[in-house]
């Protein structure tokens, strides 16, 4: 076999992806721009869908949709993400320039997403149940980042 009939069986075998990718890249990065207004964290979101379908490739019937859901799905991600961080922000926002300093040390010791469950309970005054439907998580998993975010700043003192 010559260089270029292996090539050429290299190309045949991947041309249905890249047929693929070059029939929806643009309608999916439009749809992830429309939802997330921000082209950067949408290019991001739709090279990551396309990652995910050209890995399970050999196994989907319907790639098309497979990829669709992956899009809306890191897009609503996306979107819940910016909510929290927004509901956070405005918390933090309210207090003394003193009191915003000493707190911003002390949480900068605790990882992002105990941090956010801290704040979201004891600074945003909601329930357990509100934090973990913010976070999109479990309750359980709520409870569980609050108290080692707790134990966290425990040791920072």
């Amino acid at each position: 076999m010559t260089v270029t009939e292996f090539h050429n069986r290299l190309t045949d075998h991947r041309h249905p992806f890249d047929a693929f990718f070059s029939e929806r890249y643009e309608p999916m990065l439009r749809l992830a721009v429309s939802m997330v207004d921000q082209p950067w964290a949408a290019e991001e979101i739709v090279q990551d869908a396309f990652q995910r379908v050209w890995l399970r490739w050999a196994e989907l019937t319907e790639p098309h949709f497979y990829l669709r859901t992956i899009v809306v799905n890191r897009c609503n991600d996306e979107l819940r993400r910016r909510r929290v961080r927004r509901r956070a922000d405005r918390v933090l926002g309210h207090r003394t320039e003193a009191e915003s300093h000493y707190l911003a040390d002390m949480l900068s010791s605790v990882t992002p997403k105990r941090r956010t469950a801290l704040v979201l309970r004891f600074y945003g005054g909601h329930t357990v149940s509100e934090v973990a439907e913010a976070m999109d998580i479990p309750t359980g998993t709520a409870k569980s980042l609050i108290h080692r975010g707790l134990a966290d700043l425990r040791g920072a003192l």
